[in-house]
């Protein structure tokens, strides 16, 4: 584990500290964050959130393969997003 993910991790920051720190991770430490705090949050919670996105992606994937849904590739899809929260 890196200093700085050892600093966030251990020492009480304020949120704009930290995401001053976070802005220092390479990608894979940045990756590696975001499991830390995933784990973190409530495990039945999190159990039951896997759960309703797997049944989620079942019935979307028999939906593309009846023809009810159409795909969108990755850049579009981002570009949609972006565009929903106003950061184009």
């Amino acid at each position: 584990m890196t200093d700085v993910l050892h600093r966030l991790i251990i020492h009480p920051m304020s949120l704009a500290s930290i995401q001053t720190e976070i802005e220092k991770l390479d990608a894979a430490e940045r990756a590696a964050l975001i499991d830390v705090l995933w784990e973190s949050l409530d495990e039945k919670r999190i159990k039951e959130i896997e759960a309703k996105w797997a049944v989620e992606s079942e019935h979307r994937i028999d939906a593309f393969e009846r023809g009810e849904l159409s795909a969108v590739d990755d850049l579009s899809a981002i570009e949609g997003v972006r565009s929903s929260l106003g950061k184009s």
